[in-house]
Formats: C-alpha cells, structure tokens, sequence
C-alpha cells in the first residue's frame, strides 16, 4: 500500500468542502462529513483514456512518474496551494494517480478541437485516479472535455485533480461530465490560476454516482482576469451531490460567474456552497451567483448556501437561490397539450438545462446527457 494510500485511510471521518467561513453549525451544512472510507491498493488503469486528435502544436501527454515538465513552466506546476475537497483527497490526486495529462498550450496557440478524454471504469478497471495539468501561455486558446462513466454493475471509484494556469490573455475551457453508476463515489478537485484579461470557464453536468463531491476554487489573481462556472445536476434515488465553488477575487475589474441548475427525485439529497470573495485590491470588479433547483417529490434535500465575502470598496456582487416545485401552470398547460406528466416534467427539466448543455461543444456528449436525463425522468 502507497504512502499516500495510508495516509488516506488514516483519517476514518474525512472531513471535505468546507466553507470558507463557517456558519451556524446546527444546519450541518458547513462541510461533508464521509465516514469509515478507505481504498486498498491502487491498481492501474489499463485502458487507453485520452481520444485521438489533431492537437498542432499544443502538447498532450499522458501523466506519469517520469514525464519530464519544461523548465519554462516548472514553477506554475510545483506551486504550492490549498485547495480541493480535502487535503487527503489532494494529496492522494497528486502522488497516487493512475491517470490524467498534462496540456501545454504555446504562446499564441488557438487549438480549433477539443482535447478529449473518456474514462470508462469497469470491473477490470474500477478506480481511476486522475492527476491533469493545463497550462496556456499568453494569447492561446484550448478546450479540454473529460467524461466519466461506469460499465456493469461496478462499485468504482474517482478521485480527480486538475489545475489550470491560464496566463495573460488565455482562454482556458473545461467541460467535466460525470455519469457514473448508483454504487460508485466520485471526487474531483479543481483549480485555477488566471493571468491579466484571461478567461477560465468550467462546465460541470452532474448525473450519477451514489456520492459526488466537487470543489471548484477560481483565483483571479491579475486585472481583467474572468471566471465562470457552468453547471447542471439530476440526483434521484439516494444520491447525495454536494458542490462547492469558490471565486477569488484579487485582480482589479476581474469578472466571475455562478449558474447551477439541478433537479432532484425520490429521496436524493443536494448541497450547493457558492462563494463570492472580494479580496483587498480587487477594485471594480464584480461577481454573479444563482443555483436553481426543481424538486421532483416532497422526500429530497437541498440546500444552498450561497456567501459573499467583501475586504474591498467598489465591488459588486449579487446571489439568488431558489428551490422549489415544478410549477403548476406550467405542468397544467403542457399536460393540456398532449403530454403525459413524466414527459411534461421532462420538458420543463431539459427547458432549465439546455442553456448550460448548449455550451458543450460536442455534438454526441450532449446527446448523450440528453437521453440520460430522458431516462431517468421519464423511463424511471
């Protein structure tokens, strides 16, 4: 058993997605608390992940021990952070991985497809571990799509790391979809680092898994910096999803994004912990943050705890979250239409997702979520 391993199995209660500033503790929605957790040994993941492509002069390599990282850029990758779902969950990404690449995008570089991974998590190959590092030089362009998916009835395991240094001017994309099975836990941790007038945008679509947990931290570290964050969830049966993303702002007139639309049946249960943080010299800038979610029956959770933090004059910043019923007009006139109720609600669910899946820039992932959600909603 690795270090890393031992380590993680240390800690039997693992505490993750802590807020940033804690709040009243009898809501219990200050962190997630995963109990009695622990991994054997890591086998390795002998599938081929990383799709074929036409990637110029941008590189794309697989991660492993003994890739060699170009001095140039050295620094941005052995910098020292805190971030992700926990420090056991990092730690464990980043020594431990058996997956994951390493993207370097010149100056100048605008790299017209997406860089495509597909992990598909069997009982040959149920745990994957995936240690990814995007770096974009000034004034380059790059997409980088990652979907996770299960294979029979396996009780798999994720754990991801990613971190993204997008300097001045850059345009940094990443589209995560996770669609693994109900016995399954997924954990992924993500952060950025953005230069002046670079753009950082995350896409997350959330549909399987019996636990999922992610955090996304955003540091808009230089002026005219932006962020955005993207994301869509479907939890039925006793899923339990709990999402935390953090906007840091610290560059003057810098730019950040919240939406998050989900629905949830049966008895699943959903956190959402959005952060708006305003740090000292971040002047002018402003940050946005709403989750909407559509409650499919009377037996689900959810909570959302959306904060902002202010060590700054002249920032703005705005919140909205709403959780409630599927509303009955709605409902009545599409039912008045034709439409059964399963397919009215199926409707009313795809009509609050299509702006986020739309942005995707793959025409057969979308369809796939697509008719994933129709499954579940209608075919359940």
């Amino acid at each position: 058993m690795s270090n890393a391993v031992s380590r993680f199995n240390e800690k039997e209660n693992k505490t993750l997605n802590t807020l940033p500033v804690i709040t009243w503790r009898w809501l219990k929605v200050n962190e997630l608390n995963l109990k009695n957790y622990k991994l054997t040994n890591i086998s390795e993941y002998d599938k081929e992940f990383l799709v074929e492509g036409s990637f110029g002069d941008v590189i794309v390599k697989e991660m492993h021990s003994s890739l060699k990282i170009n001095e140039n850029i050295k620094y941005y990758v052995n910098k020292e952070e805190n971030y992700g779902v926990s420090e056991e969950f990092v730690v464990l990404g980043e020594k431990s991985y058996n997956a994951g690449i390493f993207v370097h995008a010149p100056r100048n570089t605008k790299l017209a497809d997406p860089i495509r991974l597909e992990y598909k998590l069997d009982n040959e190959n149920p745990i994957v571990i995936d240690n990814n590092v995007i770096v974009a030089e000034e004034n380059s362009e790059i997409t980088v799509v990652i979907d996770y998916t299960t294979i029979d009835e396996v009780d798999a395991f994720h754990n991801g790391v990613t971190k993204v240094y997008a300097r001045d001017n850059a345009v940094v994309n990443i589209i995560k979809a996770q669609r693994m099975n109900s016995k399954s836990y997924h954990f992924d941790s993500q952060v950025a680092y953005s230069g002046y007038g670079a753009k950082v945008n995350w896409i997350q679509v959330e549909l399987g898994a019996k636990n999922s947990v992610t955090n996304y931290i955003n540091n808009l570290n230089e002026e005219n910096s932006e962020a955005n964050i993207s994301s869509v969830y479907l939890a039925d049966g006793e899923r339990t999803i709990d999402l935390s993303y953090l906007m840091n702002h610290r560059g003057r007139r810098s730019l950040s994004n919240i939406e998050t639309r989900g629905a949830l049946k049966d008895k699943a249960k959903k956190v959402f912990r959005g952060t708006l943080d305003f740090k000292h010299g971040a002047s002018g800038s402003k940050g946005s943050e709403e989750e909407y979610a559509i409650l499919l029956d009377k037996t689900v959770k959810s909570d959302a705890i959306p904060l902002l933090l202010c060590s700054e004059d002249d920032v703005e910043g705005q919140h909205a979250a709403s959780a409630g019923q599927i509303d009955s007009d709605k409902l009545f006139y599409l039912m008045s239409r034709g439409l059964d109720e399963k397919e009215a609600k199926k409707l009313i669910i795809e009509a609050s997702f299509a702006p986020i899946i739309d942005k995707i820039p793959l025409e057969d992932l979308r369809n796939t979520i697509t008719e994933e959600v129709h499954r579940r909603i209608v075919n359940a």
